[in-house]
């Protein structure tokens, strides 16, 4: 395992003073922010392939594409091609990706229906190039609870069609570990934040939150997992400071 932190994280600050922050608190690479001013918000080579050489150059690796591609999307065919440009270009196998416009139980079948076709040609042309899609888990979303996700694994059906587990604030901690252990073989990136009690987005230093951390790298280790550990966000309040220490911890539970 390693870690990462992703540049929205301190997204008001530009790309290049985030990748400092990184290399200062010992990450192993980035997941770029796939918003202005991260990332232009249309395929741009000249800007991209400058990111991906301002990346390297502070050893840094690119851990995955944060993009906003989603099949439910009106804009969907031009979200999808862009993504997988500048993953190509970032030099990435990983693209994040976003799963409809409403939860799993407001959705009408209609949204489902389109969002698995959309993801079955998302991931083929993504295979084409040797490329993961990492589905994330979010509140909001078809994405929102382990049974939802595995409806897309399933309905998707492809090798390469994937999920980024995120812990969220709306789940109490047995059910972090419950809904994880359901979906544990198929994540292949985390989303790591914590706060500081469930229901509250209050955020915390992720070894301080309601969400047991260190049980659940152990859940994604048993099930074979070693990809990414990535820092999101980060608590307000000194959030340099925090950064760092989320990095150590992290750190440590990759070592552990």
């Amino acid at each position: 395992m390693k870690i990462a932190l992703c540049t929205i994280a301190f997204r008001d600050r530009p790309f290049e003073a985030v990748l400092d922050l990184a290399v200062r608190a010992g990450f192993d690479g980035v997941e770029p922010w796939g918003k202005p001013d991260h990332m232009p918000a249309v395929y741009d080579a000249d800007y991209v392939r400058w990111a991906s050489a301002a990346i390297r150059k502070r050893g840094l690796a690119v851990s995955q594409y944060g993009s906003y591609a989603n099949p439910t999307s009106g804009a969907f065919a031009q979200e999808m091609e862009d993504a997988l440009k500048i993953a190509r270009d970032l030099g990435t196998d990983k693209i994040r990706i976003w799963a409809g416009q409403n939860g799993s139980a407001e959705a009408a079948e209609g949204e489902w229906e389109t969002a698995i076709s959309g993801f079955r040609a998302f991931s083929d042309r993504a295979g084409e190039q040797g490329a993961t899609l990492a589905v994330e888990m979010h509140d909001g979303y078809l994405s929102d609870t382990a049974r939802s996700c595995l409806r897309l694994l399933e309905g998707v059906d492809r090798p390469n069609f994937r999920l980024n587990f995120q812990p969220m604030y709306t789940h109490g901690p047995g059910r972090v570990l419950e809904e994880l252990g359901k979906v544990a073989g198929h994540v292949t990136t985390v989303h790591a934040q914590n706060y500081t009690e469930a229901g509250s987005s209050g955020r915390s230093l992720i070894a301080e939150g309601f969400v047991d951390y260190a049980a659940v790298v152990a859940k994604l280790r048993e099930a074979g997992f070693d990809g990414y550990l990535e820092v999101e966000f980060v608590r307000e309040e000194n959030p340099e400071e925090a950064l760092r220490a989320d990095a150590k911890f992290l750190r440590s539970l990759c070592e552990g």
